[in-house]
């Protein structure tokens, strides 16, 4: 029985050792891709307009509300109701639009992954097409949020992948 058992773990360790596992640091490749500078620079300039049209939708609620705390004793009650309700209203649409514009899955989200995600996928596909001519097995992205203990650099297929899509210069 201990003979099967340690024969077992032979093979199982031998099946293990002949896997060809490679990496890649997606991040490293993307920074040296014009187009992905390209698109960092839209996606900042939208940005910056988005962010302007936030502060004027939050900078007329505090007007509106400005105006109401100095003009509060002369109201009469209906038009104070009115009021409150204006600046309530303008807030909510103020936090809306952000929300539309920064939250999740809003139009930033959309923004970067329509253009960012084909830059990925080129770098994926060659990266999958390197892994199939040099046989190996598993091909791992490397990357910051990933817990890395070690990597033996010789396995690191980043530059092979940056040589490939012309990168190199």
């Amino acid at each position: 029985m201990k003979t099967i058992v340690l024969g077992l773990l032979v093979i199982a360790f031998q099946i293990g050792l002949a896997q060809n596992i490679a990496y890649i640091e997606t991040d490293k490749i993307i920074e040296k891709m014009p187009s992905y500078q390209q698109a960092t620079e839209e996606i900042e300039s939208q940005i910056k307009i988005w962010e302007s049209e936030v502060e004027a939708k939050f900078k007329k609620v505090e007007d509106l509300y400005q105006d109401y705390v100095k003009n509060e004793t002369l109201f009469p009650d209906e038009i104070k109701q009115e009021k409150q309700e204006e600046i309530i209203d303008a807030e909510k649409q103020a936090k809306e639009f952000r929300e539309q514009k920064f939250g999740q899955d809003g139009d930033l989200q959309l923004l970067q992954e329509s253009k960012l995600k084909s830059l990925q996928d080129t770098i994926l596909h060659t990266a999958q097409r390197i892994g199939i001519e040099k046989s190996y097995d598993y091909i791992f992205e490397k990357s910051p949020e990933t817990n890395w203990i070690y990597t033996n650099p010789e396995h690191d297929l980043t530059e092979l992948v940056i040589v490939e899509l012309g990168l190199n210069k």
